[in-house]
């Protein structure tokens, strides 16, 4: 297709001032350029904008596998994992898409690798290759999110206009670790760009793992932090609670009874043991021989699970598809700490990390949002994969700490409390317990072990 609109008209003014441009791309020059990242939390350097998702894929860190963290590399990947998708990536002040979800009209006169024959629901714009130049050294990136701060900048992005951003000393380009590493930015700096065709892009580590994926949005349900709750996973459930959340049974509970709760205004969060196995469930026969571990402590017909096995993602795949048909907005899988227990099997925390990012990661991908249970001494890594935090006893055993991050990442913190001073409220542990849970802003439940529904005490109705 030739130049035409604002592309065209902007290589020929290129061009005749002496600039260059090969393959038919203009070249931007002396662009600010501003470092993020995948899994980037929201800050006062991003706008308050989290990176968590980008604006052509709503599960990017899922499906990049893991924070893309600037402070701990190897090489030009990050420490503890390697990616899924390429570390080289970049964004620019554009979106081929509205807020809708369609794609924006007349983009064939200014987008110039445009046919108009492209798949409908695609992106144009994702995975582009962009060409990044500092002091003469080139490197290779993918076009994989819009910004620094803009969707729709068509005079700058493909043609030979300045940044309309006004941040960041004009910043028009975002750039990966992986890229500042390689060309030696600084966090603000300058830097050339153009857009160049795959077959130009040389050999080098921006190619050892391309990324190939399009468009995925699918969105789940996240609790605000303000958000109350109410967990029952045995006896009749009782739907009068006054609480934006019920948690209870994926298996016990009826599709009809979640119809129900969902016309009284609630969300429904559904449990699953995800970390052993449990001799009564309908699927129990799923379970190799293999798999099963030590017994529970205190749970008869309860067995650990070798969360290793490759044998028990397709079961908990299975489990999640459940949680969809019975019409759950999100799960709590439970027993996903067993590295920290006597489980019969030499469990390591990475086991445990990359076992409950996988939960997350497939909960997310069925539009259902996912609780992480306990496992405290990974809260800080596996913060940015889960929506909540649903915990037992951090105000008896003083961990309570450990769970801060989730409240200042803007996600609830769901506390359940057993012992009998709480009930009672003896020599007032009851009145210092919500206090305490109120000032950290958790929504904190008394409730009996069993989880039966016999009674219900919550912090913040005292």
């Amino acid at each position: 297709m030739g130049w035409s609109g604002i592309a065209g008209s902007a290589l020929l003014g290129l061009l005749l001032l002496g600039g260059t441009a090969q393959a038919g791309y203009p070249l931007h020059r002396s662009i600010t350029a501003t470092i993020f990242w995948v899994g980037e939390e929201a800050g006062p350097a991003n706008g308050g904008i989290p990176n968590l998702a980008s604006v052509w894929d709503d599960m990017w860190m899922e499906d990049y596998g893991g924070v893309d963290g600037p402070d701990h590399r190897v090489g030009y990947r990050p420490a503890g994992f390697h990616p899924r998708e390429n570390p080289f990536y970049a964004a620019l002040p554009y979106n081929d898409f509205n807020r809708h979800g369609r794609r924006k009209k007349g983009i064939e006169d200014y987008i110039p690798w445009v046919t108009g024959n492209e798949p409908a629901g695609t992106s144009v714009c994702k995975n582009r290759w962009i060409e990044i130049v500092k002091d003469g050294v080139k490197a290779y990136a993918q076009w994989e999110d819009a910004g620094p701060f803009g969707e729709n900048d068509v005079d700058y992005v493909f043609g030979n206009g300045r940044p309309k951003n006004r941040r960041n000393r004009h910043a028009g380009i975002d750039l990966s670790p992986a890229v500042r590493d390689y060309l030696g930015v600084d966090d603000i700096d300058k830097v050339d760009w153009r857009f160049v065709d795959a077959q130009e892009v040389p050999e080098g580590p921006w190619k050892r793992r391309v990324t190939r994926s399009q468009v995925n949005w699918v969105d789940w349900y996240r609790p605000g932090v303000e958000s109350s709750f109410n967990w029952q996973l045995q006896g009749r459930v009782k739907t009068e609670v006054n609480a934006t959340i019920y948690d209870i049974d994926l298996f016990d509970t009826s599709r009809k009874k979640i119809r129900e709760l969902h016309r009284k205004g609630h969300r429904v969060i559904c449990y699953f043991s995800a970390g052993s196995w449990e001799e009564w469930r309908p699927d129990a026969d799923r379970f190799p021989e293999n798999v099963k571990g030590r017994k529970l402590d205190g749970w008869e017909g309860e067995r650990w699970l070798d969360i290793r096995s490759p044998a028990l993602r397709p079961i908990m795949r299975a489990r999640l598809d459940r949680a969809v048909r019975k019409g759950c907005d999100g799960v709590e899988p439970d027993n996903v700490d067993g590295y920290t227990n006597r489980t019969g099997f030499d469990l390591s925390a990475a086991d445990q990390s990359r076992y409950n990012r996988f939960l997350a990661r497939e909960a997310h991908r069925r539009g259902l949002s996912v609780a992480l249970k306990n496992d405290l001494d990974q809260v800080e890594e596996l913060l940015p994969f889960f929506d909540f935090a649903l915990d037992e006893q951090c105000h008896q055993y003083h961990e309570c700490d450990l769970l801060e991050p989730f409240i200042r990442a803007g996600k609830p913190v769901f506390n359940v409390e057993y012992a009998r001073r709480y009930v009672t409220n003896k020599n007032g542990a009851r009145d210092r317990l919500c206090s305490d849970a109120r000032r950290r802003n958790f929504r904190t439940l008394i409730l009996p072990r069993s989880l039966n529904g016999r009674f219900r005490i919550s912090c913040d109705e005292e």
